[in-house]
């Protein structure tokens, strides 16, 4: 279980409180249906969850991400390095890589003088469950 604390600056609701809880309990990104489901109250609109997610990315507390060939946003509380994803593309599991891949400066690049402020890395592949059902 995550033990991060509730951010500043955001008011206290009680189905904010339910959303905060599960993307601390969640060790990977999830979507905002993923979040309804999970809060199974029924109480808590889709609405509101995208809305205090809205909240929340705009603060930079957690992080949005779309993955190649999907309008399925994901989010995740803002890691403290970034991080990228490899993703089966038929279960759509995502499996988190602790280095970055982008080790080095590509040549093209030193030659033009550019400065890299942020870069995107999508890995794509069949995981291992969906390998084993061929």
């Amino acid at each position: 279980m995550n033990t991060t604390h509730w951010p500043d600056g955001i008011k206290k609701t009680k189905q904010r409180e339910a959303i905060w809880s599960v993307l601390t309990d969640t060790d990977k990104p999830i979507t905002a249906i993923e979040i309804a489901e999970r809060i199974g109250d029924g109480t808590t609109w889709m609405s509101t969850i995208y809305r205090t997610l809205e909240l929340l990315e705009t603060k930079g507390i957690i992080t949005r991400t779309t993955i190649m060939g999907s309008d399925m946003a994901y989010y995740e509380i803002t890691p403290h390095t970034h991080r990228h994803y490899a993703v089966c593309t038929k279960c759509g599991a995502m499996i988190p890589l602790h280095t970055c891949p982008v080790v080095e400066m590509p040549q093209e690049l030193i030659a033009a003088d550019f400065t890299i402020t942020e870069h995107h890395l999508e890995i794509a592949g069949i995981c291992k469950k969906c390998n084993s059902h061929k």
